[in-house]
Parts: C-alpha cells; sequence; structure tokens
C-alpha cells in the first residue's frame, strides 16, 4: 500500500499527470472517430454518382441525388441488402444476380425490399 501511494504522489507531481490524461483523452477521441464513421461512405458516393448521371442536365442533380441515396440507406437497414441496391442500380440486374447467389439471399425479399425504398425515394425526393 505504501508503495502504491508513493506512485500516485510520483504520478501527480510535475505535470504527468496532464500527459495521461491528454493521451487518454486523444485515444478516446480516436476511437469515437472511428466509430462514427459511415461504412456505407463509399457505396452512397458510387450510388450518388450513378443517380447524377441518370437525372441527366437537371438543375437540382446533385441535391435530389444526396436525398435519393440517404432515404435508400435509411430505407434498407441491412448492408447485404443495400449493397445489392448499389449494385443493381450501377451494374445491372445479372451483376446483382451473381451478388444475391454468392450471399446466398432470398431474391423475392431482396427485390420487395429495394422495390419499397426506390418508391420511397421516388416520393420524398421528387425524382
Amino acid at each position: 500500500m505504501l508503495l502504491y501511494s508513493c506512485i500516485c504522489v510520483n504520478v501527480m507531481q510535475g505535470g504527468n499527470m496532464a500527459k495521461l490524461k491528454t493521451i487518454f483523452l486523444l485515444v478516446l477521441a480516436g476511437f469515437i472517430l472511428v466509430g462514427c464513421g459511415d461504412p456505407r461512405a463509399d457505396e452512397k458516393a458510387k450510388l450518388t454518382e450513378a443517380v447524377v448521371a441518370d437525372l441527366g442536365d437537371r438543375e437540382d442533380a446533385a441535391d435530389v441525388a444526396e436525398c435519393a441515396v440517404g432515404v435508400l440507406s435509411e430505407s434498407l437497414e441491412d448492408d447485404n441488402t443495400f449493397s445489392a441496391a448499389v449494385i443493381f442500380l450501377t451494374e445491372g440486374e445479372e451483376a446483382v444476380m451473381k451478388f444475391l447467389e454468392e450471399n446466398e439471399m432470398d431474391v423475392d425479399a431482396t427485390d420487395e425490399a429495394v422495390t419499397a425504398a426506390i418508391e420511397k425515394a421516388d416520393t420524398e425526393c421528387e425524382i
């Protein structure tokens, strides 16, 4: 116990405690930043580009595309279903069928979920 109190007194003197707090806060901030990142960011960017290209010369194409991609992301909670939607909208039906088979996903259920999400995006974002 005496050794423990000597160590505590030594750590608290000379600014070592301030350094320890700073290191702790930096590590905590790093964990928060890594944990709060969007795992779908790459797919969202890819899908946004495809939607903007599909909308053509529309003046508000970027805003509409971001809205539509946001609605799709919120509507499709399952990451594989969202990935299937991205593949379908960017690469076509053959690529999405291959993806569904590789991931052993139900084609009909995925089709229903993606169709409902696309219809919701059409309604909310005025595509």
